[in-house]
């Protein structure tokens, strides 16, 4: 049997091992819980840190998408200038419409302030046909920039269609723009359609090919540029 003296030392060595393992246990449950709060807070750390330069692309992406539909502004009294480098984009432009295509209202010409300089302007589905009431008053249009271009090679072929009759007096000036957009040319405007070509259409295609034949010699380019809008809208300014 123990004695008196020896039993206390027991409990007391007890009771010292027993705080001893509550005291392992209690740090081994704090490392454990710090341990979690850690892993935790580098979750929530990577997803913040992966999460920004998401958003900042999000936003650059809308940026572009609102960037891509606005239309550019093409000045009509710099139209040459400006022109060759808004090929095929959406762009707005202003000017006074001189003159409206009477048979079924396809196209109009804009100017600014030289009215011997003129944009022409075709209609589309989207944008609705124009009208003779337009004409004389300003006008606003948004649209596509089309670049027609005339080479060497263009106007061999455009020869080659007039001599074959293949190609009609209205299907070059629509390419060309050559006599479109004025009182001289209007008469001229889907005349013959529905008829044949006599010698003196052929002859008169033909000096307009030798004309801008004349013309791309004189440029010292390769081609010349005849450029058109594809409206999608138009509205009057006030």
């Amino acid at each position: 049997m123990l004695s008196r003296f020896s039993l206390k030392i027991y409990y007391c060595i007890e009771r010292r091992y027993c705080v001893s393992m509550h005291c392992e246990k209690t740090k081994s449950k704090t490392m454990k819980k710090l341990l979690f709060s850690l892993a935790i807070s580098s979750l929530i750390w990577v997803s913040c840190g992966n999460q920004e330069p998401k958003s900042q692309g999000q936003q650059a992406e809308n940026q572009e998408q609102v960037a891509a539909v606005a239309p550019k502004a093409l000045d009509i009294d710099n139209f040459d200038s400006l022109a060759p480098n808004l090929v095929d984009q959406l762009i707005e432009i202003s000017g006074t419409c001189m003159h409206t295509c009477k048979h079924g209202g396809t196209k109009m010409f804009l100017s600014g302030n030289n009215p011997d300089f003129r944009v022409k302007v075709m209609a589309t589905d989207e944008s609705g046909n124009f009208n003779a009431e337009m004409e004389g008053s300003d006008y606003t249009v948004i649209g596509i920039l089309d670049e027609y271009k005339v080479d060497n090679a263009e106007l061999d072929k455009l020869e080659a269609d007039v001599r074959s009759g293949e190609q009609g007096e209205e299907e070059m000036k629509h390419k060309t723009h050559e006599g479109e957009g004025n009182k001289e040319g209007e008469h001229a405007d889907h005349q013959g359609d529905d008829q044949d070509q006599n010698q003196g259409e052929m002859q008169e295609q033909l000096e307009q090919i030798n004309h801008l034949r004349a013309r791309l010699k004189e440029s010292g380019k390769d081609h010349l540029s005849f450029y058109s809008i594809q409206a999608k809208s138009y509205k009057e300014k006030k």
